[in-house]
């Protein structure tokens, strides 16, 4: 990708090369076990990589309240799900165009039966840490 340096630098513009690249790069989220301080057991779902010789874990959560039960089938399937991102636009009534980035798990069961939930980073340093990961396997291409 050849990219051109510009005083007058349009920031909507980089994030839509970024989003667009987002699409290219394969990411698993994993279902991991923890207990809660009311000792009982609980699911973190979490992509994990490395960023400058760290390792770090991006938290993802249901897009909803009740997208536990759904993620959990999902994840019935294999511990490990297919993280899909696909750049979406939103219209408003007044027209106004809102392009953002949409995430879902994917996992396929031995009949062929596709299995999706909606999921979206739990912070915004979530959001970051993962923006980092794939900034980072995309040098590595």
């Amino acid at each position: 990708m050849e990219k051109k340096i510009n005083e007058n630098v349009n920031v909507e513009e980089i994030k839509e090369t970024a989003q667009e690249e987002v699409q290219t790069t394969q990411l698993f989220v994993e279902r991991e076990s923890f207990k809660g301080n009311d000792g009982k057991e609980y699911w973190a779902y979490v992509v994990k990589g490395k960023v400058r010789e760290r390792n770090i874990k991006v938290d993802f959560a249901p897009k909803d309240k009740g997208g536990y039960e759904p993620l959990d089938i999902v994840f019935e399937v294999s511990p490990k799900a297919e993280l899909l991102m696909t750049n979406e636009t939103m219209t408003d009534a007044s027209g106004k165009k809102t392009k953002y980035v949409s995430y879902q798990v994917r996992t396929i069961d031995e009949f062929g039966i596709e299995y999706t939930c909606g999921v979206k980073p739990s912070r915004d340093s979530d959001k970051a840490l993962l923006g980092m990961l794939l900034n980072q396997l995309r040098a590595k291409q």
